[in-house]
């Protein structure tokens, strides 16, 4: 316990004792957990003796029942909201010196929120808010090849499991941030939220690129890292243009080559034809009448 805090329950103990009241102070400005975690929202009595006929209770903003009720020495478990049954407690052996704090297990999305530590007894009533944040840390990114875009290829990342929701970004080989879709949010069942991202990508020296999901909230960072092949690109590789062009001048000159032979060839033809045309116009000289007597 701080200096501050120390000091606090000091003069509320003085005050108290001299107007013969009580105090319930939360120990905090603010409370953290993790989904899936236990996490305790400190509260203390003040003086620190919680008596038979105090009543202590925990409310959270937006529910009708009561997070935990403890009364005669003992929770009372009817009057619990059921989503904290078995998941919300005092520390038993420590109620009595007036530590009133609530451990929640087995955090969830949902518990976040306002919260209220009170006291009654008879008609007097204290109560102090304490306030809980939830983070949740989700999975490593993983990334897929969605299909072709035009000369590229479109790249997705996704990541699930997050709250609140991380930044993700995609990088190129040369560490500068690529242009890309805004990224997607989807809540699952649990209040959790799944992002993803897309990117397309063309041809690079060494076609590696990277996908960074940043996690402020706790400080953290996770990256995958995906290496292409140059023949899964779509199109004509750069290496394979001037082959190309050789093999299309060539295919080119082989037509004009044929064309002007079958050319050359029907003029040969066409002067053969003339010359026997020319000879069967003159068939020689006819024999007189008198070689036939």
């Amino acid at each position: 316990m701080g200096m501050v805090h120390c000091a606090v329950l000091l003069l509320h103990g003085i005050l108290s004792s001299v107007h013969g009241k009580f105090a319930v102070i939360v120990l905090g400005d603010g409370f953290v957990a993790t989904v899936r975690s236990d996490v305790v929202l400190g509260c203390q009595l003040v003086p620190d003796i919680l008596t038979s006929n105090m009543v202590v209770q925990w409310r959270k903003t937006g529910l009708i029942s009561p997070v935990l009720v403890y009364r005669h020495g003992q929770s009372d478990t009817l009057a619990q909201h059921q989503d904290y049954r078995a998941r919300a407690e005092l520390f038993k052996d420590e109620v009595a010196k007036g530590n009133i704090s609530l451990r929640i297990k087995n955090v969830r999305r949902f518990d976040e929120g306002e919260y209220t530590c009170s006291v009654t007894e008879g008609t007097e009533y204290e109560t102090s808010p304490a306030q809980l944040q939830v983070r949740a840390l989700g999975s490593l990114p993983r990334i897929r090849l969605q299909g072709y875009q035009g000369d590229g290829i479109q790249l997705v990342c996704k990541s699930d499991g997050w709250y609140p929701g991380p930044e993700m970004l995609w990088f190129g080989e040369d560490g500068q941030v690529l242009p890309q879709t805004e990224p997607r949010f989807h809540e699952d069942t649990k209040g959790l939220l799944n992002v993803e991202r897309n990117v397309t990508v063309m041809r690079q020296s060494t076609n590696k690129f990277k996908c960074v999901v940043q996690y402020r909230w706790l400080n953290i960072q996770h990256e995958a890292i995906v290496k292409i092949s140059d023949n899964i690109f779509p199109g004509v590789p750069d290496w394979a243009l001037p082959l190309v062009l050789t093999i299309c001048l060539l295919i080119a000159a082989h037509g004009a080559l044929f064309y002007w032979n079958v050319k050359q060839n029907r003029r040969i033809k066409g002067t053969l034809n003339n010359s026997v045309r020319c000879r069967s116009g003159n068939p020689g000289r006819i024999l007189p009448n008198s070689h036939f007597r």
